[in-house]
């Protein structure tokens, strides 16, 4: 009665006693809990042990720093933390790498701001090694597909059930949010994302170019068939005479050389599906067209053996090396080609004279140096324009009047697309490149063109 009386008396003061002993009991419990799914939340299937550390270690270095404690004591601490992390917490490489990269830093740290901001990049860390540790080890797929993946996946016995019409509860799908968001959870495995950017046309093959053929002026014709007339074997003399005495008389030959066209084509054949879905496809393929056709016309005229369908090349109507009275000691290679300017002055070719030579044997020419010295040789005018062109072997050079080696052309350059036969079924296009040209040199010319080696030529100018 004295109790019922109490109560009744002091009914709000036994109230408030009530509810704040259940408020302690409340909070009691949940603070359990807090424990109990902390320790849980770092323990993985593998049996590593529970991931308590990190906690302990980030919790010291996130509370008050004039709380108490030594900062010293919190580095050595949240140290142990990450290496756990490292050892036990995951294997994902990545992660591994940054959890590394931190620890390495966190060792360099002294202040306490970084020791702040090392605690907090290891939080960050801590958040993706529990979830990998929820998700065996692996990085979660948090987009959205993947989420409803992992939702049906633990309820697929539900599923089935309902779907064959049995009655069930279904839990609710909670959609996450990836936190924090990274390209491995966020991108879901995209090829497209980040969005690529393409450098705008194509980087070519580094090739051999055709220098020779860039080198040659060119004329033009309007005639398959090209006709010049040569004087030939001239008679006679001029002469002082004295007055009423017969006049000395002179005579010369003509005859005729004819040049036929040559014609030199490539092709390439593609799908349609190329040329329409590739941006730049079609120049690509004329670029390459255009080097093809141009190489070979260089080649053939540079090395060309004549006949009804091959222009001769300049190699193959070239003379050696033949003059025998330009001597020096020690000839090197610009001697050499002095020697063949000389060679062909002497036979009274004008007109600018240019020798092409390998970029090797031009390197080792620059780089010539004075026997007696050491120093850099600086050669004499060698009367001729120097070409370096990768078209001319090592140890060869070509030397040439260019204006008597003449080139005409009568069809320019042309492409054209098209099918041909049962290729218009396939969605085959045939691309066509093509050129008719004339080259030639007159017979009274022989001689304008010197081809051989500097060993040869540098021992017929040796003094003995």
């Amino acid at each position: 009665m004295k109790n019922l009386f109490y109560r009744k008396l002091n009914g709000m003061a036994w109230l408030k006693e009530k509810a704040s002993f259940k408020l302690k009991a409340i909070a009691g419990i949940a603070l359990m809990l807090i424990a109990f799914f902390t320790i849980s939340a770092f323990t993985n299937d593998a049996g590593t042990g529970a991931m308590i550390a990190p906690f302990i270690g980030l919790a010291a270095i996130k509370r008050d720093p004039n709380a108490g404690g030594s900062s010293l004591d919190e580095k050595k601490q949240l140290l142990n933390d990450i290496q756990d992390m490292i050892d036990k917490g995951t294997k994902d490489a990545a992660t591994k790498t940054e959890l590394e990269a931190l620890k390495t830093k966190l060792e360099n740290s002294v202040s306490k701001e970084e020791l702040k901001a090392v605690s907090d990049e290891a939080i960050r860390l801590a958040g993706i090694v529990k979830a990998m540790g929820e998700n065996g080890g692996k990085q979660a797929d948090m987009s959205i597909k993947g989420q409803v993946a992992a939702w049906v996946t633990a309820n697929k016995t539900i599923l089935e059930a309902i779907k064959s019409g049995q009655k069930h509860d279904l839990p609710s799908l909670t959609i996450k949010v990836a936190s924090p968001m990274t390209p491995a959870n966020t991108l879901n495995s995209s090829a497209y994302l980040p969005q690529p950017e393409f450098e705008a046309g194509i980087n070519d093959i580094v090739r051999v170019k055709p220098t020779f053929w860039d080198y040659l002026k060119k004329g033009r014709t309007n005639s398959a068939a090209y006709v010049w007339v040569n004087k030939k074997n001239p008679l006679g003399a001029a002469a002082f005479i004295a007055p009423g005495v017969l006049k000395p008389g002179v005579s010369f030959e003509i005859a005729t050389e004819i040049s036929n066209a040559k014609k030199i084509a490539v092709s390439e054949k593609m799908a349609t599906e190329l040329l329409q879905d590739i941006d730049g496809f079609t120049s690509w393929v004329e670029n390459e067209l255009a080097y093809q056709l141009k190489q070979k016309l260089n080649s053939t005229l540079m090395t060309g053996t004549l006949s009804s369908t091959v222009p001769a090349g300049i190699q193959t109507i070239s003379d050696t090396f033949s003059l025998t009275t330009v001597k020096t000691t020690n000839p090197n290679h610009w001697d050499a080609i002095r020697a063949c300017v000389a060679q062909l002055r002497s036979q009274n070719f004008e007109g600018v004279i240019t020798a092409f030579v390998n970029p090797i044997d031009k390197a080792n020419m620059d780089l010539t140096k004075a026997q007696s010295q050491g120093q850099l040789f600086i050669p004499a005018d060698a009367g001729a324009v120097i070409v370096e062109d990768n078209n001319i072997p090592v140890g060869y050079v070509q030397v040439a009047i260019l204006d008597l080696f003449k080139v005409l052309i009568y069809q320019d350059f042309m492409m054209a697309f098209g099918w041909e036969n049962d290729d218009f079924t396939k969605n085959l296009v045939t691309a066509i490149a093509e050129m008719r040209i004339h080259s030639f040199h007159s017979e009274n010319n022989d001689g304008a063109f010197i081809y051989d080696t500097f060993a040869n030529i540098e021992t017929a100018i040796t003094l003995s």
